[in-house]
């Protein structure tokens, strides 16, 4: 009798400890999700009140005609490259693949999700001033052509929503290749990852050439630019510490 008015306390015990327990990890848990997306939140802040003043400016210089005419930009290898429509698959990717991308560098790492914020804003206010001093037009998409699919759909929906004046440097491209580099810097242990992320870009330049929203000229233009923005925001401004 005394064993077993032994063994039923203890068996209590156990219970009442094994329940607080598990309320005591559900409530961290809980904690610790609240804590990952006011980080995320105040992560990207900077950038998201960038956009807020970034898209009406944008819009605005879109709306500008220059006295003197927009700059053509043309070359033999835009008259080369033949339209695919099914890149336009990728190039739509684009904005959802920033937005994931973005929202994972926040929760991984803060420096890095800055650094890519930085480097996105500084290219997008260098696409301003371009197109203000340098303001330039494409004449591609007269070569379209007259196909019936969903995909040549698409691409001729996206070309009315979207004029084919200042496009140099092409943010498709700048914007890409700087989230990609932020992916690099955040989860350099993930191979797979950054080499899906890697694949996904390669895609998204080629297809702003192979749906004649930009020329061959925007596209490099845009990686010269990202190569100059990356080592003066990521190497030479407060370096990244060696362990991020």
């Amino acid at each position: 009798m005394w064993a077993r008015k032994g063994v039923k306390p203890e068996c209590a015990v156990f219970s009442s400890r094994n329940e607080s327990g598990r309320l005591t990890v559900d409530k961290a848990e809980n904690k610790s999700l609240k804590q990952k997306i006011l980080y995320v939140i105040v992560t990207l802040l900077p950038m998201a009140i960038y956009m807020v003043i970034y898209m009406p400016t944008f819009f605005w210089v879109e709306s500008i005609t220059p006295a003197g005419g927009f700059h053509i930009i043309h070359t033999a290898i835009d008259d080369m490259i033949p339209v695919v429509e099914g890149f336009i698959v990728p190039y739509i990717l684009w904005l959802p693949y920033l937005v994931l991308s973005m929202i994972a560098i926040g929760i991984k790492d803060r420096a890095i999700s800055r650094k890519t914020s930085y480097m996105l804003m500084a290219g997008m206010t260098l696409f301003v001033f371009i197109s203000l001093i340098y303001p330039n037009a494409l004449e591609l998409r007269a070569a379209i052509p007259d196909r019936e699919n969903i995909f040549m759909s698409l691409i001729n929906y996206l070309h009315d929503l979207d004029t084919p004046t200042n496009v140099l440097p092409s943010l498709h491209v700048f914007d890409a290749l700087c989230v990609a580099a932020g992916l690099h810097l955040a989860f350099k242990d993930k191979k797979v990852l950054t080499i899906a992320s890697d694949v996904l870009v390669v895609l998204i330049i080629l297809s702003t050439m192979f749906i004649k929203q930009h020329s061959i000229v925007d596209v490099i233009s845009a990686i010269a630019m990202f190569v100059i923005v990356y080592i003066v925001i990521v190497l030479i401004i407060k370096p990244l510490k060696k362990n991020s």
